[in-house]
C-alpha cells in the first residue's frame, strides 16, 4: 500500500505544479474566444488536463528525471529492442507471472494500478466530448495512448510490456462504463425532473 501511496503523492506533486498554469492557459484561451465559461465544463476540463500530467510523470518520465541524449536513446532502444531486455509482447505472460509468483504489493501496483490509471481515461472524455461516447471509441483511445506509451518508454529505459496495454484498455473501458452508468442516471433523473 506504501508503493500506491509514493504514486499518488508523486502524482499530485505534478498535478499541484501543473494547475496554475492549467488554470492561466485555459483562462487566456476562454478570454480570446470572447466565451463565458461553463464552470461544470471548466471542472471537468481542470480534472483531465492535471489527469494527463499526473499520467505522464508516471509513464513517460524517465528515471532520476534525466533525459538521454536523442542519438544515445535511439541507440539503447535498438539494442534493447534487439536484446528483448526489459520487452514482454507475449500476451499476458506479465499477468500470468504476477499472478503465480508476485506478492500482494506487486498485484496491486502492477497489475490494479495498471487498469486503475486508465480508468480516468475511459470516464472522462467521453463526458468532456460528445464524438467519444461510444465505447469503441473510447477503448481506441485508451489503447492508442497505452500504444504510445510503451512506445516512448522503449527510449527512455523503462519496461515495455504488452500486457500494460491490455490492462490500461480494461481500465479504460471500465471507466467507459463507469461514464454510461452515470449518464443513464443523470438521465433518468433529469427527465423524472
Amino acid at each position: 500500500m506504501t508503493a500506491v501511496l509514493a504514486y499518488l503523492q508523486d502524482m499530485g506533486g505534478y498535478m499541484l505544479l501543473a494547475l496554475p498554469v492549467w488554470l492561466t492557459v485555459r483562462t487566456l484561451f476562454l478570454l480570446s474566444q470572447h466565451e463565458r465559461p461553463r464552470w461544470g465544463r471548466e471542472l471537468g476540463m481542470a480534472v483531465f488536463a492535471l489527469y494527463c500530467v499526473g499520467l505522464f510523470s508516471q509513464t513517460l518520465l524517465p528515471v532520476g528525471l534525466v533525459w538521454p541524449a536523442p542519438r544515445a536513446a535511439l541507440e539503447a532502444a535498438l539494442r534493447r529492442w534487439h536484446t528483448g531486455q526489459g520487452i514482454n509482447l507475449l500476451p499476458l505472460d506479465t499477468v500470468r507471472r504476477f499472478w503465480r509468483y508476485g506478492s500482494q504489493q506487486q498485484l496491486l501496483v502492477n497489475l490494479a494500478g495498471n487498469v486503475a490509471v486508465f480508468v480516468p481515461l475511459g470516464l472522462l472524455p467521453p463526458a468532456l466530448w460528445r464524438g467519444l461516447r461510444r465505447l469503441w471509441k473510447t477503448a481506441l483511445l485508451c489503447c492508442v495512448c497505452s500504444c504510445l506509451i510503451e512506445f516512448f518508454q522503449l527510449f527512455i529505459g523503462r519496461s515495455v510490456d504488452v500486457d500494460d496495454v491490455i490492462l490500461n484498455t480494461l481500465g479504460g473501458v471500465l471507466g467507459y462504463l463507469l461514464f454510461a452508468l452515470l449518464w443513464a442516471l443523470f438521465s433518468r433523473r433529469k427527465a423524472r425532473s
